[in-house]
């Protein structure tokens, strides 16, 4: 049975022992993870357009940033680089369903290539991730 003080309690130690890293990654999670939430909910296309435009538009800088802190190794470097140009990709479609630029597709067609990149961004976001944590691993066994 799972003691939820004890596991709130585990967590809130490790948040504040964090590495600027590590608060990157994880706000990067969540902001994909909200990204679809209001995507797959509608509101993306409603109320939410502009706010979820902005989470987008943001995005670009937290993955950036994320990129600019550190090198934990040429592989995680390499892989936030491509999760990096998905995510411009992402935006760029994003202005394109909000016919702020003109991409020469169909909204559709756009709005498919749209959703499914956002999936395709959650499980880069998983492997850059995994990647990392194997990586940090195997840093602090070297002697």
């Amino acid at each position: 049975m799972l003691n939820l003080p004890r596991f709130f309690r585990i967590i809130l130690q490790n948040f504040f022992t964090m590495n600027t890293r590590m608060v990157i990654g994880a706000l990067i999670g969540v902001g994909v993870l909200v990204q679809i939430a209001i995507g797959e909910s509608g509101f993306a296309a409603g109320s939410l357009q502009l706010v979820h435009a902005a989470i987008g538009i943001l995005g670009i800088f937290v993955v950036g940033a994320y990129l600019a802190t550190g090198r934990v190794s040429r592989v995680v470097t390499a892989l936030t680089a491509v999760v990096l140009l998905v995510t411009l990709t992402q935006v760029a479609m994003g202005m394109g369903l909000m016919r702020w630029v003109d991409l020469g597709i169909g909204q559709g067609a756009l709005e498919e290539s749209h959703r499914g990149t956002a999936y395709i961004l959650l499980v880069l976001g998983l492997v850059v991730s995994l990647v990392a944590a194997i990586q940090r691993r195997k840093a602090e066994k070297k002697p």
